[in-house]
């Protein structure tokens, strides 16, 4: 009976810690959007807002701000625009690199070009040793005094693949994978319980 209700309740766990985990994520999700309208929203003088609606309509908002913004630099005059703010920013010394690279790392997860080109498998930490690595890039060789193009990787951390090392590694030593960003951040993340399938590598 005991083995029985240890197992419901692991059975149970199973469902309730992804749904929890979710929700609170969604929630901190709705609490940070909303927080950026919310002030000037609930101190403006020329509606009554009820407070109760204060975070729900500071959340719509936020998210047409996000959309029309989106509007006006996809065309050329929006480019423009956002070009000559960009360099407005960047002449003010300590606001400048903070703005890049928060700018760099919103667009490594929501921009239109991923910042992750594909999955590979390289020999890490030793030889033998296998582990995901994710190519940002490609150069040169004759960086490194080699006729043979380098990949730049990023090797991500478990379970938090947003951490992790950038390594500089030849073409060659890199096993190209059929799988997807997505399908590569499943596994990592899962602590490997999501297996690799048949057939995801390439060659070794």
């Amino acid at each position: 009976m005991l083995n029985t209700l240890k197992k419901q309740f692991f059975a149970g766990l199973v469902i309730f810690v992804p749904l929890a985990l979710t929700a609170y994520l969604l929630r901190i999700f709705f609490l940070l959007v909303s927080e950026a309208l919310l002030p000037i929203l609930m101190n403006q003088q020329w509606v009554h807002i009820p407070e109760p609606a204060g975070r729900p309509i500071s959340f719509i908002l936020t998210l047409s701000l996000i959309w029309f913004l989106g509007i006006v630099a996809s065309n050329f005059f929006g480019k423009r625009l956002v070009g000559w703010f960009e360099a407005g920013i960047h002449r003010i010394p300590f606001f400048r690199g903070l703005y890049e690279a928060i700018q760099k790392v919103t667009e490594a997860f929501f921009g239109v070009n991923p910042i992750y080109q594909s999955a590979v498998l390289v020999e890490y930490p030793r030889k033998g040793v296998y582990t995901f690595g994710f190519v940002t890039s490609q150069i040169s060789g004759k960086v490194f005094q080699s006729e043979e193009p380098h990949y730049c990787v990023f090797i991500p951390t478990v379970p938090n693949p947003t951490s992790g090392i950038l390594l500089y590694i030849a073409q060659s030593e890199t096993i190209p994978l059929t799988l997807s960003i997505e399908e590569a951040a499943k596994i990592l993340v899962s602590h490997g319980y999501v297996p690799i399938q048949e057939g995801a590598v390439k060659r070794i």
